[in-house]
């Protein structure tokens, strides 16, 4: 039976990365969720490599529709797909920079409808199919300025997408306690070298991001491989595998 990979936000930075990565890998089945089909983005990843016996199903999953992920769902199961082993949730947004005394209700809103109810829409509708799986994990890709025992540590000018990350984070913790079948992780990619890192790294007076898009697949692949239930389900690290604080 091959292995079975869905990943979200696939048509850039990190989610592209991932998918280019298990895609390339023999006996794979790739399922890359976009917000739009047709954009040339989407159009670049049916010309990644692909590994003996692998397959790249390229389906629409806009997280901010209540509706979409158990739309993509329904188009995942006419692939004649019975399981998944691995869902990453990765599609994020960033969309509000300064202090919290200027962020709006709806600049918090926004990014709980893409950050924390896209997750959870997406967990409700592949929940059956994670639980045909010997193996399955639940993986999202979350934030260091998610951290609340971090936040002394660190200036921050993005409160509603940490808040929206920080209750990710609370999901994935519920779900590892919830099903006992499942290995569920957060990882902290780091920051880097993409749109939204390069955008925050010019924000804190660098050039361009510190870690390749590379090092951060590498690291969360990593991190994927080692996760099992009795070690780091329901836990929060980065790509290196240290343990962050919630």
């Amino acid at each position: 039976m091959s292995q079975v990979i869905l990943v979200t936000g696939a048509s850039r930075g990190i989610g592209k990365g991932l998918v280019a990565h298990y895609l390339a890998q023999p006996r794979t089945t790739v399922i890359a969720t976009v917000r739009d089909t047709t954009s040339p983005k989407a159009k670049e990843l049916t010309i990644l490599q692909k590994g003996d016996k692998s397959h790249l199903i390229v389906v629409k999953l806009i997280a901010d529709d209540p509706v979409s992920a158990t739309a993509a769902t329904s188009e995942i199961r006419t692939q004649n797909l019975n399981h998944i082993d691995i869902a990453i949730a990765n599609a994020g947004i960033c969309d509000h920079w300064g202090p919290v005394v200027e962020s709006t209700e709806q600049d918090v809103l926004s990014n709980f409808e893409v950050n924390t109810l896209g997750p959870l829409r997406l967990f409700k509708a592949v929940a059956p199919l994670l639980q045909n799986a010997k193996t399955p994990k639940f993986i999202y890709i979350s934030t260091l300025l998610a951290s609340i025992g971090g936040i002394g540590n660190m200036f921050t000018l993005t409160g509603p997408y940490g808040m929206s990350k920080a209750a990710g984070n609370f999901l994935v913790r519920k779900i590892h306690a919830e099903y006992e079948h499942l290995t569920t992780l957060s990882i902290d990619p780091g920051l880097v070298q993409t749109d939204l890192g390069d955008r925050a790294a010019k924000h804190y007076g660098m050039e361009q991001a510190p870690v390749t898009l590379e090092e951060c697949v590498s690291g969360i692949i990593t991190q994927i491989e080692r996760a099992d239930r009795s070690s780091t389900s329901g836990s929060f690290v980065n790509a290196n595998g240290e343990f962050v604080a919630w």
